[in-house]
């Protein structure tokens, strides 16, 4: 029995698990199918897939592709390989924005009397250094009660400490993902601020950029899933979902929890992994 969850953060990016301990809590979780998706890295991959071995657990690499900017659309690659020398290239660059979008924010926390450890934070984050870092700072030093307060209130868009990103197109994403071999899935399209009206024709241009699947099945979803599930199938797209597990906060899911919301999960899983390996070939 498949029971997959295939959106989940290490501390290659911005969870607090490393890829073993994150492995042994999926299995504890009952979940038996699941992806690493860290931010703009794949730096976790390969031992993430020993562990999955390791527990006798399938696995799918993946990773999650930030792209146009403050619109903040997310692009899953799945079927990724940890060496793929052009998406390192394009991580590496990415990673050193971060590094300089950090330390600019941190600067404007100092500014307003809130300063935290900056360069620590960049040490010790990895290669997908950012926000929820600074918002856990933030709350170690008591500027906030929890990371959500300190994005509600200084680092999301339009407050204080904010400063935008300078990242790839969605489709720029996409058609790289699809070169390497990987799969590309629009991820959490809840959390897209833009009316079906407009999207509509941005998902026809991710198609044709060669977008294959939707994140149907994600807490940012909830409420929605025939809409998204419809517009998969009207496009004929592959359905996937994830927990997008960072941690235990409420500010994202737990681990195998869109899994028990997923009436098909058995199959759409399956369809995934089976053409994910076979890409891989």
């Amino acid at each position: 029995m498949i029971r997959p969850d295939l959106h989940l953060h290490t501390s290659a990016s911005d969870g607090i698990y490393d890829a073993d301990e994150l492995a042994r809590l999926v299995q504890r979780a009952g979940v038996t199918l699941f992806s690493i998706t860290d931010h703009d890295t794949l730096a976790a991959l390969l031992r993430a897939a020993q562990a999955a071995y390791d527990r006798g657990l399938a696995f799918i690499p993946g990773v999650e592709i930030s792209t146009e900017g403050d619109e903040e659309i997310h692009i899953l690659g799945y079927g990724v390989t940890p060496d793929d020398s052009a998406l390192n290239a394009l991580f590496s660059r990415l990673k050193q924005e971060r590094i300089n979008r950090v330390r600019n924010m941190g600067e404007r926390l100092q500014a307003l009397g809130m300063p935290v450890p900056t360069e620590e934070i960049i040490e010790s984050a990895g290669a997908s250094v950012g926000r929820p870092h600074l918002g856990r700072a933030m709350v170690e030093r008591g500027y906030a009660a929890t990371v959500q307060e300190a994005f509600d209130r200084f680092l999301a868009s339009g407050k204080p400490a904010y400063l935008p990103r300078e990242t790839p197109t969605a489709s720029q994403a996409i058609s790289l993902l699809r070169q390497r071999g990987a799969i590309p899935v629009l991820a959490h399209p809840g959390h897209i601020k833009k009316p079906m009206a407009q999207l509509l024709p941005l998902l026809r241009a991710w198609i044709e950029a060669g977008l294959s699947g939707i994140e149907v099945y994600h807490p940012a979803n909830r409420g929605n899933y025939s809409k998204w599930l419809s517009l998969a199938k009207e496009h004929h797209l592959l359905v996937t979902g994830g927990s997008d597990f960072h941690d235990h906060s409420p500010r994202h899911g737990q681990i195998g929890e869109t899994a028990l919301e997923w009436p098909t999960a058995l199959q759409d899983g399956w369809a995934l992994f089976k053409r994910a390996k076979k890409q891989s070939v």
